[in-house]
């Protein structure tokens, strides 16, 4: 029987690349509903509805991003869930772990299904909210976390709220552990980061700027990784920013306990040095640290130690003409997220394999997500790129909400032609 071509996709001639599965070929992809269903030779009797020519481009898994922040509910003159994930498709993105800071804080099953239920109506990428590991992040009462994974929440996060005190995460840890709900966090002691808005040392000093020690993220992390131990919690450390905190990781990792981390894709491309020019886009949170900090986390990802996140922020003009200190931190990530990243391949500093693994298998990994990729029988999340091609986005093509994105004008070596999220095309240049 033969199948509807309505429902079928046959991407034709690419390069399939997913490390992951040991994909390195030319080969076609025929794609039925949702779903994968053959790879190189055609299913019998298939006939497809629509034939992507894909000759001299590779096709990748579709993205996953462990952290952005859609704006909507409360912020929506920053962005909107349609608008944020607009721009995410653009960059190949098929998933989108969204950030539990919005208003009312995604601490209550209501707040989850309403970013669910308008990520479907928009229709260009999942999106699977983090839930609030505390209620209203205040770090004081735990949220109820058995409703909000019931609800669809991926993971809980604490993001880089402070918690009232260290009995708190604990009891954190052991009520997740029980739940097996992952945990996320952004380590940052406050009293140690003094209200600093770039990185500590002779840069800071010499822009007359309050910069935050690296103490303050790897103290913090010490406490985490001791009660990760202690109760057996799966903890996933979102966005490091130094190599002392990726070592004290990689430490943790081989003495047995469950931990996992990823960094920011800013944080592979600027430093503190950045900061120089009081440019409010080099704003951020966790900082830019130092060359070494930048080295040591571009190897890591090489290496398939770490993954890679958007730490998409988009913001309203207003929020980024303050002075520097007095701007709110965060750059817009999404029309570019690609183009950076492939960029960064081109260069030479990112490994294709390791760029690849770093926003597909890795973040698959954190989330649990058994059948991802590029395999049989899998959903069909893919993202067709052309490596010899160039993304050049300017605020007036841009997708997001938030015009705060620092590669805006610049020539970025790979673009994205096309974005295939659940068997349906979302994104076609």
């Amino acid at each position: 029987m033969k199948v509807h071509p309505q429902h079928t996709i046959c991407i034709q001639g690419g390069h399939v690349f997913d490390p992951a599965q040991g994909l390195d070929g030319v080969m076609d992809i025929f794609i039925e509903n949702d779903a994968i269903v053959a790879l190189g030779t055609a299913p019998q009797g298939f006939m497809a509805g629509e034939t992507i020519q894909a000759k001299g481009q590779h096709v990748f898994p579709g993205f996953i991003d462990t952290s952005g922040f859609l704006a909507e509910p409360g912020f929506n003159q920053k962005g909107t869930i349609e608008k944020e994930t607009q721009a995410a498709a653009r960059s190949g993105i098929t998933l989108i772990c969204s950030t539990p800071n919005t208003k009312p804080v995604v601490d209550s099953s209501a707040v989850a299904a309403l970013i669910q239920d308008k990520a479907k109506q928009a229709g260009y990428c999942q999106v699977k909210p983090f839930g609030a590991l505390t209620a209203g992040l205040e770090g004081e009462q735990l949220s109820n976390m058995h409703g909000l994974k019931e609800a669809g929440c991926k993971a809980l996060s604490q993001m880089g709220y402070p918690f009232k005190d260290a009995r708190v995460i604990k009891q954190c840890y052991h009520y997740a552990a029980g739940f097996d709900i992952t945990v996320v966090v952004t380590p940052k002691d406050h009293a140690l980061a003094q209200g600093g808005c770039m990185a500590e040392g002779s840069t800071s000093t010499r822009l007359g700027l309050a910069g935050i020690a690296e103490s303050a993220e790897t103290s913090a992390l010490a406490q985490h990784i001791i009660l990760a131990k202690e109760t057996g919690v799966k903890l996933h450390v979102s966005r490091i920013n130094s190599a002392t905190a990726l070592n004290m990781i990689l430490d943790a990792q081989q003495k047995g306990v469950r931990i996992s981390a990823d960094v920011a894709l800013g944080n592979l491309v600027y430093t503190n040095e950045d900061c120089i020019g009081y440019d409010s886009l080099m704003h951020v949170v966790p900082v830019y640290r130092s060359e070494q900090d930048r080295q040591a986390l571009l190897n890591a990802v090489n290496q398939g130690q770490i993954g890679i996140c958007s730490n998409h922020m988009p913001h309203d003009l207003a929020a980024k003409m303050a002075p520097f200190a007095a701007s709110e931190p965060g750059i817009s990530t999404y029309d570019t997220f690609a183009g950076v990243l492939l960029d960064l391949v081109a260069k030479g500093e990112l490994t294709l394999e390791g760029a690849i693994q770093a926003v597909a298998s890795q973040p698959a990994n954190v989330l649990g997500i058994k059948r991802s990729g590029i395999q049989l029988e899998a959903q069909a999340n893919l993202c067709i790129a052309d490596l010899n091609a160039a993304t050049q986005v300017t605020e007036q093509t841009m997708a997001s909400g938030g015009a705060n994105n620092p590669w805006l004008e610049q020539r970025l070596k790979g673009a994205v032609t096309c974005t295939i999220n659940g068997g349906h095309i979302v994104f076609r240049s």
